[in-house]
């Protein structure tokens, strides 16, 4: 789902409440996946992808993804 109407900042709070969301709201749960290495990402840091706004799409496509159960 593409946004290019939004902002990198604007993105990068849509990843962190898309994080929270996939933890239902466990905090401490998503600043650990957030900083925890994803194969899905070549085994970078999500916190680490937020510096472009590709790169947070990219996050919340994996999100949808494990939202979705598709984990490939």
């Amino acid at each position: 789902m593409k946004q290019p109407d939004k902002t990198l900042g604007e993105l990068q709070a849509d990843l962190v409440a898309a994080s929270q969301q996939l933890f239902e709201g466990d905090l401490g749960a998503a600043d650990a996946w957030l900083n925890r290495p994803l194969r899905a990402i070549g085994y970078e840091r999500p916190v680490d992808c937020m510096e472009s706004a590709e790169s947070v799409r990219k996050m919340l496509d994996v999100i949808g993804r494990l939202e979705h159960g598709v984990f490939n």
